[in-house]
């Protein structure tokens, strides 16, 4: 679509308009529109601006696809073997790619990360392995298989694109993984050859390396876990480490060294309980603060487009995102102001960059559209349409997701949305309330959700609240949902239900609670401690036995893990059973969905059974649904379908639309 002019600034689109119109969702909005996959995703800009490369995920594998940005044309690939997927991947070079590898293990959780990389060139060839286990055969009495101990894994640190024939690493042994420290490497793409640069401060934790404009590996945070983490320094061509005394002893996140190397620019919470973005002068130790919100932490940071790092904008997300320029006479500011104003109701970030910083790939979104990749000129101001994403989605059959405010029962602030069905006002509606999944360092945001959009089109309003122990509000926000799993972060949900009702919004009759890991939990345990609320509950993927859960998961495995869940649920068994759904299971008036995969290593399936006995011996109802090779969370579509329909199918049959007229539009 042809966008209007915004100052200088134009925007124009291919000539695929037609095409996508002809692919736009029917007006039935079938579901399975909803549970298809993207078809590409992560699209990413080669240095120099020659191609572009795509991640393509299905069920089995995934894998990487590159196009010639001159013709579109698609000029090579990367299929991996069933069971392996790319977790994630970066441009090294004008024609070679770098990845890493997860597997799933028996449809394990989401695919886990391994460790191992690999590296392709754009045209497919040359498809080698970096590091990792399955590059060890055959190499075990070599320098290279002795450098990587052959049971390690790496992750990337900077893929070096001023330098064709190297890569940074992280890297730690699998041996004693929680007392060994991470190392940072310089790894050689033709020979495999690693040379250590640095050794994380603290051994044990897994920790962030900033390097300057120079190569030198001046910065570091470690983070034992997300309530314990710390910041280090140390002198241009010294090794030693000095632990940064930050005022508050504040939590802080590196991001980049300014082009000078004099300071590093930060996200910390020393100025108050959110992140701001900071500036620290390493030399005097004096730190700035250039740009803060009193009701949310920074979202994320937009740097200038030459590649030098330096910060032009803060993006926070109370609610919807909002932008905030920085107050630096920098012409990309300028740039980046326009480029929003052309696109407006929109979020616009930039994607990836080419070398010299004159071409971007862009991202545009809202919560109707999955989103929209636009190729962005700096010097000619000109973005042209590149590739949607679920291009089948028809954003005007979507339903507008409303941020909402409101005050908790100890006053403490909440943030959430309100997805209202288009064509019905927010009055008396039906409610499906549908708690978030982590619990910690995760959170809702305003943008596309396919499961939301799907209950919204059938006639439901789906409330989300960003209840106490989600990211985005502070680290005493997270702090407050420690060992509150069954108080607290219940409590904010209850309390946004109740908000919905007395705003008139909601009918009170006609409420259901739906969520998926945590929210699982947090659905069933909402409905036993207000058991007059809801009229059903949907656990998927969920925990209900928090004693069955340190035993069994793949959690409770690790001691880094043990530790997390006695700082985040408590040490002891009377915690554990106090803190169980399933211990109030006498309390359940609403009948329940179980959801669930058979090969779940996170919430293993012993969850589901394990609740299922209870109320079978109550004599409770309950609708079952449990799927072999399916793990934390549904992956195959043909069962996403399968789950969509059955949900859809005890929602109405328990609060269903089909029960009452809808509440015709306001004009």
């Amino acid at each position: 679509m042809l966008l209007s002019l915004m100052a200088s600034f134009a925007v124009t689109a291919h000539a695929a308009d037609d095409a996508q119109a002809a692919q736009a969702v029917p007006a039935g909005l079938p579901v399975a529109a909803f549970a298809k996959p993207a078809v590409f995703t992560d699209f990413r800009l080669s240095p120099d601006g020659q191609y572009v490369a795509v991640l393509v995920p299905n069920d089995r594998n995934s894998g990487l696809a590159t196009i010639r940005v001159s013709d579109s044309k698609q000029v090579g690939s990367l299929q991996l073997q069933p069971n392996d997927h790319i977790a994630d991947y970066w441009w090294a070079s004008d024609d070679t790619l770098v990845a890493t590898l997860a597997v799933q293990y028996s449809r394990d959780d989401l695919p886990s990360l391994t460790g191992e990389m690999v590296a392709v060139k754009v045209d497919g060839s040359d498809f080698r392995y970096l590091f990792g286990d399955r590059n060890a055969p055959g190499l075990r009495n070599s320098r290279r298989a002795r450098q990587q101990w052959v049971y390690a894994g790496a992750a990337m640190v900077d893929p070096l694109i001023d330098d064709p024939n190297h890569i940074l690493v992280k890297s730690r042994k699998w041996i004693d993984f929680d007392r060994n420290p991470e190392l940072l490497l310089r790894l050689d793409l033709k020979t495999g050859d690693l040379e250590t640069l640095a050794t994380s401060p603290e051994p044990g934790s897994p920790t962030r390396f900033v390097i300057d404009h120079e190569g030198q590996v001046r910065y570091a945070v470690t983070e034992r876990h997300v309530f314990n983490a710390k910041a280090w320094q140390r002198l241009p061509g010294k090794d030693k480490w000095q632990q940064v005394e930050a005022p508050g002893d504040a939590d802080v996140e590196p991001l980049s060294f300014s082009r000078d190397g004099r300071s590093v620019y930060l996200l910390s919470r020393e100025f108050g309980p959110r992140s701001c973005l900071v500036e620290h002068v390493l030399e005097t130790g004096t730190r700035n603060k250039l740009a803060c919100d009193h009701r949310a932490e920074v979202d994320h940071v937009i740097t200038s487009f030459d590649r030098r790092g330096v910060p032009i904008a803060a993006v926070f997300s109370p609610g919807k995102p909002e932008l905030k320029l920085l107050d630096i006479d920098h012409p990309h500011r300028e740039l980046l102001k326009l480029l929003a104003e052309a696109f407006p109701g929109k979020q616009v970030q930039p994607a990836s960059l080419t070398r010299d910083g004159k071409r971007a790939l862009i991202f545009v979104y809202d919560d109707r559209t999955p989103g929209d990749y636009y190729f962005f000129d700096t010097t000619t101001r000109k973005a042209d349409y590149f590739a949607g994403v679920r291009d089948w989605i028809d954003p005007e059959l979507m339903s507008e997701q409303r941020p909402i405010t409101l005050n908790a029962r100890d006053g403490t602030p909440l943030w959430g949305y309100l997805t209202v069905p288009k064509g019905l006002s927010p009055m008396r509606m039906p409610l499906v309330m549908m708690p978030h999944g982590g619990p910690y360092e995760v959170r809702d945001e305003w943008g596309f959700d396919p499961e939301v959009q799907l209950l919204a089109s059938r006639g439901y309003a789906v409330l989300q609240v960003n209840f106490r122990g989600s990211s985005g509000y502070g680290g005493d926000f997270v702090d407050a949902g420690r060992k509150a799993w069954a108080t607290t972060m219940i409590d904010d949900i209850t309390d946004a239900v109740r908000w919905s009702i007395a705003q008139g919004f909601v009918d009170p009759s006609r409420i259901c609670i739906s969520g998926a890991s945590y929210g699982g939990y947090a659905a069933l345990m909402s409905a036993v401690r207000e058991p007059d609320l809801y009229r059903c509950v949907v656990g998927t993927a969920g925990v209900y036995d928090l004693k069955l859960l340190k035993k069994e998961s793949d959690v409770g495995r690790k001691a880094s893990g043990r530790e997390y869940l006695s700082e985040a649920i408590g040490s002891s068994e009377a915690e554990q059973i106090a803190q169980s759904p399933i211990t109030y299971l006498d309390r359940l008036l609403a009948p329940m969905l179980i959801v669930h995969g058979e090969d779940d290593a996170r919430a293993p399936v012993s969850q589901a059974k394990a609740l299922r006995r209870e109320l079978q011996r109550r004599k409770l109802p309950h609708q079952w649904l449990v799927k072999a090779e399916e793990g934390h969370g549904f992956q195959k579509t043909d069962n996403v379908i399968e789950y969509y329909e059955k949900l859809l199918a005890f929602l109405d049959e328990n609060i269903g639309t089909a029960r009452a007229a809808p509440t015709p539009a306001s004009p």
